[in-house]
């Protein structure tokens, strides 16, 4: 143990921009060193004690040559993502029985070279320590490298990590030693998301019985408020106290949960009608249906509890990973049967070619990434809710809440070949315009405007009072060619404008071949008397 030391260690911030930086995705797992000789490895955590005999998988790894490694192990869930939630069956766990080998096996993600038969190799720069640990041929078995980018933008990187769910991105100076313990050559960037919860109770904390310690928080469903989690961290001493007087007042004799909740042994449980709606960031959601490293952002006043939407949270049964795993494919295959009823209505109202787009995407994320399949199918439930309507009027607003749905699942197919731009003055918002007019237009800008361009172009949608009227306008930069469906498409539109408003009010097509498609209607900032 005499070549083992302290391992380095990033600090966390924004990604880094400019030249002189590699990028590693960050994985979710037991950080831990390895001295690795043909034959046989020995495992170290950060403090110098073993824990070979935890992972015995690991020890009998054959390499060729004596090497000090710096890793993670980790182990993958149904989708080869490291999953936390599946390594925690494993830790401290000190002589694992062959079921828990087979229901949580694990792998050890190398990504460092510390020594290199006997010498060391700690004042290398980084990348020439990648490019040693590259010639090592760690790509398959118990120990793996993981890749690293060079000469990579890290945004793109980070997008990469939050589409695939994973924790996120480090990025590493190219010319940089390995420095044991925390410098700023290494910089960690963390994904996080956020969700809206209605506070249900409270616990206070342990050594102040008045103050409060942690919010027990949840969403609404069908059944009713259902439980996923607490919250106890986020929180100023200010907002601790103004959280404790204002849950004070809601005091409740009883859980206002659905679920049973089993408060810790020796916590006392406040519980409160659920009137404060407030907002979390996560990492994650766990295999059981809690938020994974929940924390407080904020009360929300603005907001009623009636308008938390509740994600679609696949849970766990109990069982080894297979049953996980058969569950999470099944609830997902479920939500995308009901989404395929749907289309038949929708096909009258709504592009078939946007459709068909968007539940192959979502399909091919049930298998490969069920996360964003989930996050996906709740875009696509409110959007067709929306679209289902009995209308034959609706408001700017409302419209542009739809079109942003719309191109959420847009996005998820183009990425970054899809650029939206908006300009919309607020007081056009209220204006009245007919059902899903805006949504038929901006479909035509990404279907006939950036779909059919390799590098994909830009949406510009505007909006602006002119007089007595509000002046839309949907732009695209596509190649600005004419065709029978567009036009019929505009025709209908023109009928409706014309029907609902006078003959005053028509569509204007500016079509620029090579150059793009403008689209121009005018509707009146009031319904006019008669109409």
């Amino acid at each position: 143990m005499s070549d083992l030391v302290r391992p380095m260690l990033p600090v966390a911030g924004p990604v880094p921009g400019g030249p002189g930086w590699a990028f590693e995705f960050s994985w979710d797992g037991n950080r831990c060193l390895a001295s690795a000789q043909p034959g046989r490895m020995c495992l170290f955590s950060g403090t110098h004690r073993s824990i070979t005999a935890a992972y015995p998988e690991l020890e009998a790894f054959t390499g060729r040559r004596r090497m000090l490694l710096d890793g993670k192990i980790v182990a993958l869930d149904s989708c080869g993502r490291p999953s936390l939630a599946r390594l925690q069956r494993r830790m401290n766990v000190q002589r694992p029985t062959s079921l828990v080998l087979r229901r949580a096996p694990v792998t050890y993600y190398v990504f460092d070279l510390l020594s290199l038969d006997g010498q060391p190799t700690v004042e290398l720069p980084y990348q020439r320590r990648r490019e040693l640990l590259a010639e090592l041929e760690l790509a398959g078995g118990p120990v793996v490298a993981p890749p690293c980018f060079l000469d990579t933008d890290g945004q793109a990187v980070l997008d990469t990590a939050a589409q695939h769910g994973l924790h996120g991105v480090i990025a590493k100076r190219v010319d940089s030693p390995y420095q044991p313990g925390r410098s700023r050559s290494w910089v960690q960037t963390t994904l996080r998301q956020t969700q809206e919860v209605i506070i249900g109770g409270w616990v206070p904390e342990r050594r102040r019985a008045a103050a409060m310690g942690a919010l027990l928080v949840g969403v609404p469903t069908e059944e009713g408020l259902r439980y996923v989690g607490q919250v106890g961290t986020g929180f100023s001493e200010a907002s601790r106290q103004e959280l404790r007087d204002r849950l004070a007042e809601l005091a409740a004799p009883a859980s206002p949960f659905a679920d049973e909740v089993a408060p810790e042994p020796g916590r006392v449980v406040h519980w409160v009608a659920p009137r404060l709606l407030g907002e979390v960031s996560y990492r994650e959601w766990t295999a059981h249906g809690r938020l994974g490293h929940p924390t407080w952002r904020g009360l929300r006043p603005a907001k009623h509890v009636a308008a938390v939407r509740a994600p679609v949270v696949l849970c766990a049964r109990d069982g080894g990973p297979e049953t996980e795993d058969q569950r999470l494919v099944a609830e997902l295959d479920r939500a995308v049967a009901q989404v395929r009823a749907e289309l038949r209505t929708l096909r009258d109202q709504i592009s078939p070619h946007f459709l068909h787009n968007t539940i192959s995407t979502i399909v091919a994320l049930v298998s490969t990434d069920p996360s964003r399949a989930r996050d996906l199918l709740i875009v696509f439930a409110e959007f067709a809710r929306y679209s289902l309507r009995c209308a034959t009027e609706t408001t700017l607003d409302e419209e542009l809440e739809n079109v942003e749905r719309y191109l959420t699942l847009q996005r998820a197919r183009f990425g970054e070949r899809l650029q939206v731009q908006l300009h919309v003055t607020p007081g056009a918002l209220s204006v009245t315009l007919p059902f899903l007019t805006l949504q038929q237009l901006v479909d035509n800008a990404v279907r006939r405007g950036i779909e059919c361009r390799q590098l994909g172009g830009t949406v510009t949608l505007s909006a602006r009072l002119d007089g007595p009227d509000c002046l839309i306008t949907v732009k695209d930069d596509g190649p600005g060619k004419e065709d029978a469906d567009l036009l019929a498409t505009l025709r209908r539109i023109d009928d409706q404008l014309h029907d609902s408003f006078g003959e005053g009010y028509r569509l204007v097509l500016d079509l620029v071949p090579g150059t793009g498609t403008t689209i121009s209607l005018r509707v009146p900032t009031a319904v006019r008397p008669g109409r």
